[in-house]
């Protein structure tokens, strides 16, 4: 009977996690680089190749999905607006200092961020349902000199239907998400992911 219980459980777990309304996800070759447990695929998910390469499995038109816009305040005070950054390459990474896999991944994200912050990219941090205090000592802690923005209500994780952290979403100078990532990303699948800007 209690294994019967727990098979109810993951299936609920799994049916629950599908739910997630992410269109544009790379999902690592299992030899490739362990991933968190949590981490969602959906129909439309993006893979990664024999060869490391990411396909783009976009709408038949070749039309690529305009990541919802936002403006969030910044640990400085200041707000800031997704649109006003379309000439740039953004990275944008939903993470909270409770969430273990969050912590483990930051470091390689502030390294892709110094390495390449003096070219065409820009690293968010959207640090999701916390507060300004909370995110501030974390930042201390840690060292960290990224782009951190406050969605303290989570109102821009649920309208990107966001349901696992870290998830990170890779928007391009149009605007559009081009790739993303649910679960812990390595540096190597950092890099992966800035590489596809290129390829476009």
């Amino acid at each position: 009977m209690k294994k019967i219980l727990i098979l109810l459980f993951v299936i609920v777990i799994v049916f629950i996690t599908m739910g997630c309304t992410n269109k544009y996800i790379i999902e690592p070759n299992n030899d490739e680089v362990e991933t968190s447990e949590d981490k969602e695929k959906t129909d439309n998910a993006e893979n990664l190749d024999n060869n490391n390469n990411i396909e783009n499995n976009s709408s038949k038109d070749n039309e690529k999905m305009l990541a919802p816009d936002f403006e969030l305040e910044s640990m400085d005070g200041t707000k800031l607006k997704l649109s006003d950054l379309k000439d740039k390459n953004v990275i944008i990474n939903f993470w909270a200092t409770w969430c273990g896999y969050c912590v483990l991944e930051m470091p390689d994200l502030q390294k892709l961020n110094d390495k390449y912050k003096d070219e065409d990219l820009i690293v968010l941090a959207v640090n999701v349902g916390e507060t300004k205090e909370t995110v501030q000592e974390f930042i201390e802690e840690n060292e960290l000199n990224l782009i951190v923005l406050l969605d303290e209500d989570s109102a821009v994780a649920n309208n990107y239907g966001l349901r696992s952290f870290p998830s990170t979403l890779a928007v391009n100078k149009k605007g559009e998400i081009v790739t993303g990532y649910v679960g812990m990303m390595t540096y190597d699948l950092m890099e992966k992911l800035y590489e596809y800007f290129n390829q476009e």
